[in-house]
């Protein structure tokens, strides 16, 4: 399992002028944008349709404190950022995790963390917002109608990332973490063993109790995965969903990141 920091990716200057953002557009200051995240539906590239990674998709989250979110299929991307007159500016320093993917979606990663640091100018119109630069265009839809968030219970969610505070790791090759939620239990497996115990679930929070888990001794890196697992289902914990992602955070800011399994 590999952990690297957050980096600091040195920002780019967007040295274009901007451009008239189509009548569709938003009021200038973005507001519209606030607490919304977008999936991809389309990416054009040098006037060509362009193909994501398979089973990959851009996805942009704007908060109302004016920072924007990003991923591209492996890691997360983010920084503050200015959204008026129709064009979408970082202002300070963007970060990126540094988790080992393979290198097709780090290069996606590379072209998507460009793409938002070129300033890209942005329109609305209804649910689809589209970004573009000189050489690029990505349409985007509203999360909420493109991929509606999972219901906690009745789905099988599995881990693929470890958070610890400001770094990110990518689950072992191999290894199949898992959680899944019903009458008030939590079932499922470490990586390692078989678990489980009691799973109060609240509106924004879950509190775990009396875990148990078989006893099967496995590699290093399973281990340390096992004990990430164990070491977040303690307590009350803070829950999220979005779309087919779950976040878990314990109160130290350590957690996981976990995806809902295709049935």
């Amino acid at each position: 399992m590999r952990v690297v920091p957050l980096l600091p990716l040195l920002l780019l200057a967007a040295c274009a002028q901007p451009q008239d953002t189509g009548a569709g557009s938003p009021p200038g200051d973005g507001a519209v944008l606030a607490g919304r995240t977008f999936l991809s539906t389309a990416v054009v590239r040098d006037g060509k349709p362009f193909d994501l990674v398979k089973d990959t998709r851009i996805r942009l989250t704007l908060d109302d404190r004016g920072h924007v979110g990003a991923t591209a299929g492996c890691n997360s991307m983010g920084g503050d950022a200015d959204l008026t007159g129709g064009r979408l500016r970082m202002t300070g320093d963007v970060s990126m995790t540094d988790m080992g993917c393979d290198p097709a979606r780090h290069a996606q990663d590379e072209l998507v963390s460009g793409f938002l640091q070129a300033g890209p100018t942005w329109e609305l119109t209804g649910d689809v917002l589209k970004l573009r630069t000189d050489t690029m265009e990505v349409t985007l839809q509203d999360q909420e109608s493109a991929d509606p968030d999972r219901p906690l219970t009745g789905n099988r969610w599995q881990v693929d990332t470890v958070l610890d505070g400001q770094s990110a790791s990518s689950v072992p090759n191999g290894a199949t973490a898992y959680l899944a939620f019903a009458d008030g239990r939590v079932q499922g497996h470490t990586g390692c063993n078989t678990m489980g115990g009691s799973a109060v679930l609240g509106e924004k929070t879950i509190t775990f109790g009396d875990l148990f888990t078989t006893k099967m001794a496995c590699a290093d890196d399973v281990n340390k995965l096992e004990r990430a697992v164990l070491a977040t289902l303690k307590g009350e914990v803070t829950w999220q969903v979005t779309a087919d992602r779950l976040t878990l955070t314990g109160p130290d800011g350590k957690g996981l990141q976990l995806r809902a399994a295709q049935r």
